[in-house]
C-alpha cells in the first residue's frame, strides 16, 4: 500500500491505497463518536475518493472501533446500491486484528514506526576460574547486571545454600563498587572477602568460574538498553562427590 501525498491539496481523500488492485483506503477513529457524524463521515469520504480518483475497484473504511449495526445497515442499504461497481468494506477493530495477526514481526514494526532490534546472536563467552577476588574483581566492577549463575545438578541442599550465599555476595559487591573503587584500601578488602568466599567453596570441593557478556540486553522493547553482565558457573572438582546435608 502506498502513502499518498498531494500537497496543499492534503490527501485527496486517500488515506492509503493499492495501485495496482485500485483499492483504497479512508482511515479515521470513530471511538466516542455519535453514529450519524460515523455515516456523514464514511459517505464523504467515499464520494471524495470516487471524484477525485479514476477507476476505483474497492473501498475500505478503516476505524479503531466496533462498526454499530446501524452503520452496516446504512452502507449496505444506502451506499452498496449507489455504488455497485465498488466494492465497499468497512474493518473494525477485529477485522484489523485479524489483518495484522498475518504479518510477520518486521511488518507490523514498519506499520506502526519502531525500530527494530534483532535478537542479541549466540556469543561463546570464555569463563576463568576464579581463584582470588583480585581475580575477580575486575568482572564485578564492570558488569551491570547478571545471568543466572549455573551449579551442579547434584548440589545438596547444604551446598546450594552455600552456593546461593556466595553469588549473592559478589552481586552485593557488585552493585557497591562503583562506590569503593576511589579507595585503594577499600578495593583490597573487598577483594580479601571475596577471596575467603571462593576458599569456603573449595573446601566444599567447588570451584567458581566467572566472565563477562557485552551488549546484552538488559531491559526490554525494541530499543533495549545494552550493557556488560556477569556470568557465574560453579562446578565440582574432579573427583570430588556431594557431602551428605544435615535435615
Amino acid at each position: 500500500m502506498q502513502q499518498p501525498w498531494a500537497g496543499p491539496k492534503g490527501d485527496t481523500k486517500n488515506d492509503g491505497y493499492c495501485p495496482k488492485a485500485r483499492v483504497f483506503f479512508a482511515a479515521h477513529a470513530t471511538r466516542g463518536e455519535r453514529i450519524d457524524k460515523t455515516k456523514a463521515k464514511i459517505r464523504g469520504d467515499l464520494e471524495g475518493c470516487l471524484q477525485e480518483h479514476r477507476d476505483v475497484r474497492m473501498w475500505r473504511f478503516l476505524t479503531n472501533d466496533t462498526v454499530p449495526g446501524e452503520v452496516d445497515q446504512f452502507i449496505d442499504n444506502e451506499l452498496r446500491p449507489l455504488y455497485r461497481g465498488v466494492t465497499i468494506e468497512v474493518w473494525g477493530l477485529k477485522t484489523l486484528a485479524d489483518e495484522i495477526s498475518k504479518l510477520k514481526r518486521e511488518q507490523v514494526d514498519r506499520i506502526i514506526d519502531v525500530i527494530t532490534v534483532d535478537e542479541p546472536e549466540f556469543e561463546v563467552v570464555l569463563l576463568d576460574h576464579a581463584r582470588t577476588g583480585r581475580d575477580l574483581w575486575p568482572i564485578l566492577s564492570g558488569c551491570l547486571g547478571w545471568l543466572e549463575h549455573v551449579e551442579p545438578d547434584d548440589c545438596t541442599e547444604e551446598e546450594q545454600d552455600l552456593i546461593d550465599g556466595a553469588v549473592q555476595t559478589l552481586r552485593d559487591w557488585s552493585d557497591i563498587s562503583g562506590d569503593i573503587e576511589f579507595s585503594r584500601s577499600s578495593v583490597r578488602d573487598a577483594q580479601r572477602s571475596i577471596t575467603a568466599i571462593l576458599d569456603e567453596l573449595a573446601e566444599k570441593g567447588l570451584a567458581l568460574y566467572a566472565g563477562a557478556a557485552d551488549n546484552y540486553p538488559l531491559t526490554g522493547g525494541p530499543s533495549p538498553f545494552l550493557g556488560t553482565v556477569a556470568i557465574f558457573k560453579v562446578v565440582r572438582a574432579a573427583g570430588e562427590k556431594p557431602s551428605s546435608s544435615g535435615s
